[in-house]
């Protein structure tokens, strides 16, 4: 990617929620930008996929009412723009279509501050596609219409002219409208649209906690209030609002709608929720610690210059992987050296690791934990050198055993904090109202920390057997039980894919 100008401020549609719907560009900008400035409706899953370096401001904390607000607002951007910084101003759908964007970037111009424009997916796309109900439809609708259903207080003269809108050829999207429905709802019927027009209403699209309802035109204000919609929501009125022949594809999918919390640590659940996502589940993340580097390397150091010492190196984590190696990059080292040791992974997910740096292992053991490491090990390092990446918190299991038998060197090449209070509160937000069906934990600490932080909202679901735990080994399930959880379900491969695996065979019972 080209170097984001200085001196700038951009205007990002982060989309209606789902951190896969925001943009290339838009991800590009935000994870160079030195200010990001986002609005109230931006989804915490987005919040959560922001770099934890850069400083972040809510536009609904900053002072005033929204018209003071907005002065404030804009002065912000300005004045940091004016240092040179690259600006990120981050919107919910897209910047321009209801999102005052217009209102925002004027001020720029006069002040000759360089602005970009990045679209987003807007909330009305987002909804159709998530809920199934088309727009458009060759058969019933050819044009489509966006309404606000909130318009600018004390504004002298409306902009909307019933007469007009309710003899519209087409969909009507109206959004903000849930607040106002009585309104929407007696001026289309007082303009002589029939009340058995369809009307379909879908909150917070594009989340886990999507919900959606269809009715007529006649009962929607009772509809808004029986079912308690609440904002952000949008309302579709007419023929496409009733076509269903889409309606429920997520359903079809192995995982479809399942409410999925992944536990990984921060940076490493992208691929993993990635394919839970494929498979139609709806995922929360929750960043169970943080890999944090050495804050002295000499150690580290020490043991990769002298690499020709050793017969065995043996690696118990991804991260021990990528820590150890790219500080043997960074110190200017070939890969080849590497050529004279034998390479020993605990399983497959670290082996890939390795394979990233072009780097194969001559042993991953049959059982991917620290007991099956010590078995497959046992009889090759004999009075050989080992040395030992790893990871200053891990078990102390394969050093002690190993030690009886060989000369180890017990090298931390990273250390794992716990997660920041913020994503704590944030995630605890999410679940607040949405349950869990299954909650994915990949290591043994993660299933400590995921009980400590989180444990007063699971614990009741799983008690309930509403919410399942999905363990990564049988040494992981041991310490679900050890906290009190009970049994859990155990991927047999020690992967992830083994965990989606045993959810997709629970899944299937369930929907059965």
């Amino acid at each position: 990617m080209n170097e984001v100008a200085e001196g700038f401020v951009y205007f990002i549609g982060a989309g209606p929620g789902d951190p896969g719907l925001l943009t290339v560009r838009g991800q590009q900008i935000l994870d160079h930008a030195d200010l990001i400035i986002y609005d109230r409706l931006v989804s915490l899953q987005i919040l959560q996929i922001l770099p934890d370096e850069t400083p972040k401001i809510c536009a609904e904390s900053l002072p005033g009412c929204h018209p003071e607000r907005m002065e404030v607002l804009v002065d912000l951007m300005i004045t940091n723009a004016s240092k040179g910084l690259k600006v990120a101003r981050l919107k919910g759908g897209d910047p321009l279509l209801f999102g005052r964007g217009s209102e925002e970037i004027e001020p720029l111009i006069a002040k000759n501050i360089a602005f970009e424009i990045v679209p987003g997916v807007t909330a009305a796309l987002g909804a159709s596609a998530y809920s199934g109900i088309p727009l458009t439809h060759r058969e019933f609708s050819s044009a489509v219409a966006f309404i606000t259903g909130h318009e600018k207080a004390g504004k002298p003269d409306s902009f909307l002219h019933w007469p007009e809108i309710s003899k519209f050829p087409g969909t009507l999207v109206f959004y903000m409208g849930v607040k106002r429905a009585h309104v929407i709802q007696s001026n289309l019927l007082e303009q002589g649209m029939s009340p058995q027009t369809p009307v379909a209403i879908i909150s917070e699209a594009t989340l886990p906690q999507q919900k959606q309802a269809t009715t007529v035109l006649g009962n929607l204000t009772n509809l808004v209030a029986q079912e308690n919609f609440e904002p952000p929501a949008i309302i579709i009125i007419g023929p496409a609002a009733k076509y269903l022949g889409l309606w429920g594809w997520r359903n079809k999918l192995p995982l479809g709608n399942a409410s999925v919390l992944i536990s990984r640590p921060k940076g490493q659940g992208a691929d993993f929720s990635a394919k839970l996502k494929n498979l139609g589940a709806n995922v929360f993340q929750f960043d169970s610690m943080i890999i944090k580097s050495p804050d002295d390397w000499s150690s580290v150091d020490h043991e990769i210059k002298n690499l020709d010492s050793f017969d065995w190196l043996v690696f118990t984590s991804a991260n021990g992987v990528e820590k150890f190696l790219q500080r043997f990059l960074q110190l200017g080292f070939d890969i080849r050296i590497l050529l004279h040791l034998k390479i020993a992974c605990i399983g497959p997910s670290t082996a890939l690791a390795l394979k990233l740096f072009h780097v194969y292992p001559d042993l991953i053991p049959p059982r991917h934990d620290a007991e099956g490491l010590i078995e497959a090990l046992t009889p090759l390092v004999k009075g050989g050198k080992v040395l030992l990446a790893r990871a200053s918190e891990g078990r102390a299991l394969l050093s002690q055993e190993l030690s009886k038998i060989c000369q180890v060197t017990d090298l931390h090449v990273y250390s794992q904090g716990p997660p920041s209070q913020e994503q704590i509160d944030n995630i605890k937000k999410m679940l607040s109202h949405t349950s869990m069906d299954y909650v994915a934990v990949t290591s043994s600490n993660s299933a400590k920390v995921l009980f400590e932080s989180l444990g007063d909202l699971l614990t009741p679901g799983i008690f309930a057997g509403k919410t399942k735990v999905v363990a990564i080994s049988q040494l992981t399930s041991e310490e679900v039980k050890n906290l009190g959880w009970g049994s859990s379900l155990s991927s047999v491969s020690f992967t992830t894919d083994g965990m989606i695996d045993e959810m997709i065979k629970d899944w299937s019972k369930e929907e059965a």
